[in-house]
């Protein structure tokens, strides 16, 4: 019984995020498009006491661009984590708003997160309904030009309402020094760093992510009609 409804929380869950994203997908792409510094796979280590090497774990995170069923999402497989094995990101319904449904580690149930970008660009996140034992708000903030990610994890306090550290997780982007000489290379799909090439027609294109590949893959004059089109408005712009 409690896994079925561990699953029928899933599912509400999705479509309580589908019902809250912007119906049009440039605009879907639009709104994540401010946190395209994410795509990429990322190591780092899970510090749950500052200064202390006592219960800290290797942590990975591979981010992508995710197209499925005409919906823009960020999606996040986490193979070591410790809370969570994969993150979705979705735009929420007002705009500048983020949700995030984050699939347990160990079971098959969910949490959901919504908040904003705050006025120095850290991502701030809190569950709607928190665990005890799991992170009740979590913080992404890019440092080092976007090379580094630092996820703060926090949960309630025993003693009050108030917030205290479960652990922070600082990442590095693996193969950061890659790419800083083909900065030209746009993603066709979201405008990003394209760093994975792709081809139609005998010409050569780049993507950001496999997500986009397969976006790519599936769509191609699509794809390129609207990248044609958001260029040339770019160029009537200057």
């Amino acid at each position: 019984m409690s896994r079925l409804v561990c699953c029928l929380t899933l599912v509400v869950c999705a479509a309580a995020q589908a019902d809250d994203q912007p119906a049009d997908l440039a605009a879907q792409k639009e709104r994540l498009a401010k946190l395209q510094p994410l795509v990429g796979q990322w190591r780092g280590v899970g510090q749950p006491q500052r200064g202390s090497t006592k219960d800290n774990w290797i942590a990975e995170a591979d981010w992508a661009w995710n197209f499925d069923k005409g919906a823009a999402s960020l999606v996040g497989t986490l193979p070591k984590g410790r809370y969570f094995k994969s993150l979705k990101l979705t735009p929420g319904k007002e705009v500048g708003a983020f949700e995030l449904l984050a699939a347990l580690t160990d079971e098959d149930a969910a949490l959901v997160y919504a908040g904003k970008l705050d006025e120095t660009d850290r991502l701030v996140l809190t569950a709607a309904e928190p665990r005890e034992g799991l992170p009740a708000r979590i913080s992404l903030r890019f440092v080092a030009e976007n090379d580094r990610l630092l996820v703060l994890l926090e949960k309630k306090s025993a003693a009050s309402d108030q917030l205290t550290r479960l652990a922070e997780v600082g990442y590095t982007r693996q193969g950061s020094g890659f790419g800083k000489n083909v900065s030209q290379r746009e993603c066709v799909v979201t405008g990003g760093l394209g760093t994975i090439e792709v081809s139609f027609e005998g010409k050569t294109y780049f993507v950001c992510c496999t997500g986009c590949r397969d976006y790519f893959n599936d769509n191609p004059k699509e794809v390129l009609a609207d990248y044609f089109a958001r260029k040339e408005a770019e160029k009537q712009k200057k």
